[in-house]
């Protein structure tokens, strides 16, 4: 039997419709799309994760995504964000059980930040930042008052930090450190380790005005 005209097209919005999720559905899978965010970026960077594989470590369609995160850089970005509620619990490996940190425990804090293990910033390229940039230009152009924010975050776990600490040239000398192990391919592998730990000297100095405890 033929269906008329108008129940074809009543049919075709009824199978086109969006899925409603519940606030608590909502939290849920966003939450796991974001935790998995790490695990995929470290496994195929951001230009070869595909929205097929962010959905399916969420158990959710493909056209499901969207509901979430109007596009993939969207997506990225807020995995950042996500990682970053995760600084305290990195402090505090290291910290290894002081309650301060000073020089020596920056340097293990450091370290953790462009560790892959630990660390978004490894799986991210030089292109992809820019990539961030160009799509996400409110959220992640330099923001003085914001990266002050996070910043003081960090002074709060420090003990010994310099009177005239310079926030603005930390937070650049941080940024230039970690766009350094994001471009490592450009970097002489041979001299990377030293180049790092210089840059780590130079960080710390100038937060504390000194290099060593």
């Amino acid at each position: 039997m033929r269906l008329p005209l108008v129940s074809i097209a009543v049919l075709g919005r009824t199978q086109m419709a969006k899925r409603v999720f519940t606030e608590a559905e909502r939290a849920e899978y966003r939450e796991k799309m974001l935790a998995a965010g790490f695990d995929l970026l470290k496994q195929y960077g951001m230009t070869h994760m595909s929205v097929a594989k962010i959905t399916e470590a969420a158990g959710i369609g493909v056209s499901t995504f969207y509901n979430f995160f109007p596009s993939k850089e969207a997506y990225v970005y807020d995995v950042m964000e996500y990682r970053k509620r995760m600084i305290p619990v990195f402090i505090k490996k290291a910290l290894n059980g002081k309650e301060k940190a000073g020089p020596a425990e920056t340097r293990n804090y450091l370290k953790i930040m462009i560790d892959e293990d630990y660390s978004i910033f490894p799986s991210l390229s030089p292109e992809d930042e820019k990539r961030l940039l160009e799509m996400l230009p409110e959220q992640v152009r330099p923001d003085l008052q914001k990266e002050t924010r996070t910043s003081m975050m960090f002074f709060q776990q420090m003990e010994g930090i310099r009177s005239d600490v310079n926030i603005a040239l930390v937070t650049n000398l941080i940024k230039i450190y970690v766009l350094g192990a994001e471009g490592r391919e450009l970097l002489h592998d041979a001299a990377y380790e030293e180049t790092m730990e210089r840059m780590r000297d130079v960080i710390i100095y100038e937060i504390f005005g000194r290099t060593e405890s």
